[in-house]
C-alpha cells in the first residue's frame, strides 16, 4: 500500500470496530420479528440489547471525523449524505437504549417489526453511501453498493441470531440458532459475489494480491467452523468463530477503501494532524477503548436472558 493508504488505516480500523461490535445489536433487531412468538419473547430479545449505551458509535463518529479531516474533498462530495449516516447511526443507538428500558411499549409486535424495518433501512443506506466512495463518479447505486448493503444486513442478522442463540433460553434460543443456519448459505453467496466485485473493481490498482486469497480462505474456513459447531449445538464456539470470520471479511472490504480512496481523492496528512490536535485525542481513544471493550466482554460473559413462556398455558 502507498503512504496515503497507510494514513487511512486508522479511521478505517475505527469503521471496522464499529461494524464488528455493533453488528449483533442490529442483528437482534432484524431477527426479532422472525423468531419471536409473543411479547414475553420480545422482552427477552430487548433485554439482550443491554446496557444499551455501549459506546460503539464513538468508533463510527471518530472514523467519520478523521476520514473527513484526512480527505477534505470527501466531506464536500458526501455533503448531506454524511449527515444522514451520522443521524441514522445515532438514532439507532438511541432506539436501542430506549428499548432496554421501555420494553412494555417497544416490545409490542408492531414496534418490533418497525424496529427491524428501520435496521434494514439504516444498514442498506450505510452500505450504499459508503460504497459510492469506491465509484469514480460517486454513484449511489452500483453492483458493489447493492451487494454491500445485502452483506451488511445478512451479516448483522447472522451475528445477532447466533448471539441470541447463546444468550437467551429455549425455545427462543433454538429459533435463533435455526435462523443462523437457514440464512448461512445466502450470506456466503452474497459475500463471495461482493468479494469478487471488489477484486475486479480494484484490479487496476493491484489491490489484493495474496492478501485477498489468504483473507478469503480464512473467512471461509472460520465461517464453515461456525456453521459446523452451531449445527452440532456448540453455539458458543460457533459465535467465537463468526467473530473471527467477520474480522477477515471486513478486512477484505475495508482494504478496498485504503487503496482506492487515494486514487479518487487527495489525502492531506497535515490537515488530519491539525484536526487531531484540536481534540483530546489520546484521552478520547482510551475512554472509547475501555468503554467498548468492557461492554463487549460483559456481553459475552453475561447470564442468559430468561423469560416465562406462556404460549402453552
Amino acid at each position: 500500500m502507498s503512504a496515503d493508504s497507510n494514513i487511512l488505516l486508522l479511521p478505517l480500523c475505527f469503521f471496522g470496530l464499529y461494524m464488528i461490535l455493533e453488528a449483533a445489536d442490529w442483528g437482534l433487531c432484524l431477527a426479532a420479528p422472525l423468531v419471536s412468538r409473543n411479547e414475553e419473547e420480545n422482552h427477552a430479545i430487548l433485554g439482550l440489547l443491554k446496557p444499551g449505551l455501549d459506546g460503539n458509535e464513538l468508533w463510527f463518529f471518530l472514523g467519520m471525523f478523521m476520514m473527513g479531516a484526512a480527505i477534505p474533498s470527501l466531506s464536500q462530495q458526501l455533503a448531506g449524505t454524511r449527515t444522514v449516516m451520522i443521524v441514522l447511526v445515532a438514532l439507532g443507538a438511541l432506539l436501542r437504549l430506549a428499548a432496554c428500558f421501555g420494553k412494555k411499549f417497544l416490545g409490542k409486535s408492531w414496534m418490533m417489526k418497525l424496529n427491524a424495518a428501520f435496521s434494514v433501512i439504516v444498514l442498506a443506506v450505510l452500505g450504499l453511501i459508503s460504497s459510492s466512495l469506491l465509484m469514480e463518479g460517486g454513484s449511489l447505486i452500483s453492483a458493489i453498493g447493492i451487494f454491500t448493503a445485502l452483506w451488511l444486513i445478512l451479516s448483522a442478522f447472522q451475528l445477532g441470531s447466533l448471539y441470541g442463540a447463546v444468550k437467551v433460553v429455549n425455545p427462543l434460543g433454538e429459533r435463533f440458532r435455526a435462523s443462523f443456519l437457514v440464512s448461512s448459505v445466502l450470506n456466503v453467496v452474497v459475500y463471495i459475489i461482493l468479494a469478487i466485485l471488489l477484486k475486479n473493481h480494484a484490479a487496476e490498482s493491484n489491490l489484493y494480491g495474496s492478501f485477498f486469497w489468504i483473507s478469503l480462505v480464512a473467512t471461509a474456513i472460520l465461517f464453515a467452523l461456525a456453521f459446523f459447531f452451531t449445527r452440532t449445538r456448540h453455539v458458543k464456539v460457533g459465535l467465537a468463530a463468526v467473530y473471527f470470520s467477520s474480522f477477515f471479511a471486513i478486512a477484505i472490504y475495508l482494504s478496498a477503501y485504503a487503496v482506492m480512496l487515494p486514487a479518487h481523492f487527495t489525502v492531506e496528512l497535515d490537515s488530519l494532524k491539525n484536526a487531531m490536535d484540536g481534540l483530546p485525542g489520546t484521552a478520547l481513544l482510551i475512554m472509547a477503548f475501555v468503554w467498548t471493550l468492557g461492554t463487549f466482554i460483559w456481553r459475552q460473559i453475561r447470564r442468559k436472558e430468561t423469560y416465562e413462556w406462556k404460549d402453552h398455558i
